[in-house]
């Protein structure tokens, strides 16, 4: 995945301040706060200079009191690298997900259409495909008008799992599946759960997000 992101023609900030001006600008956008609304523009992470660090990269805060970092060595002081780094703030408390997976690469290429134009996500596009790197699927836009990521890996890595899985129904209208997947079906076309009661099939088209169970559900 870095091999795939060098080809990219560089956008150098002039500094952490500016650094830090183009990461608020990214954050407070309508774009963001719809895909991210838990991740505000007055949580945005503080800005390191990293003198010694080696390369940029993201940091929670662990401890209590502690705000999330990004450390930004000089040589990492451009747009594409905030971008990356803001992508892990905004899917690090997606623990069941991969740092680097097929989620992370999805949403840095539309953040990268986004904020640096389509022709650095073509760039991006054919850099990954060259290197062999998995993309995720688009996101899907639930009823609420948010677009979800990470559907489709989560499917992927959740076989013989229970999840709860949200879609649309024929008749359009929101409804959820909770069970074990036992298959994504034929071609990845339809998912089978099971659960104690019964067996529920649901297109995968119709799929808008895959989360783990809550307590609730779990009792049901």
């Amino acid at each position: 995945m870095y091999r795939a992101e060098t080809p990219m023609p560089v956008s150098p900030l002039p500094g952490l301040d500016a650094c830090a001006v183009f990461a608020d600008r990214v954050v407070g956008t309508l774009w963001w706060e719809a895909r991210f609304p838990a991740h505000a523009i007055d949580a945005v992470p503080r800005l390191r200079p990293g003198n010694g660090a080696r390369q940029a990269f993201f940091r929670p805060g662990h401890d209590v009191g502690e705000d999330p970092t990004i450390t930004l060595p000089r040589r990492y002081r451009t747009k594409g690298v905030v971008l990356h780094e803001l992508v892990h703030w905004a899917l690090w408390n997606e623990t069941d997900l991969p740092h680097h997976g097929r989620t992370f690469t999805r949403v840095l290429l539309d953040i990268t259409e986004e904020f640096l134009g389509p022709e650095r996500a073509a760039i991006l596009t054919d850099s990954y495909r060259a290197e062999r790197v998995h993309v995720g699927r688009p996101a899907r836009v639930g009823p609420d008008g948010r677009p979800r990521y990470g559907w489709d890996e989560r499917l992927r890595l959740s076989r013989g799992s229970r999840i709860v899985v949200r879609f649309r129904s024929p008749q359009d209208d929101m409804a959820t599946a909770v069970g074990v997947l036992v298959t994504t079906g034929p071609g990845g076309h339809g998912l089978i759960l099971e659960d104690d009661h019964a067996v529920t099939r649901v297109p995968t088209k119709s799929v808008w997000a895959v989360d783990a169970p809550s307590p609730r559900e779990l009792s049901r």
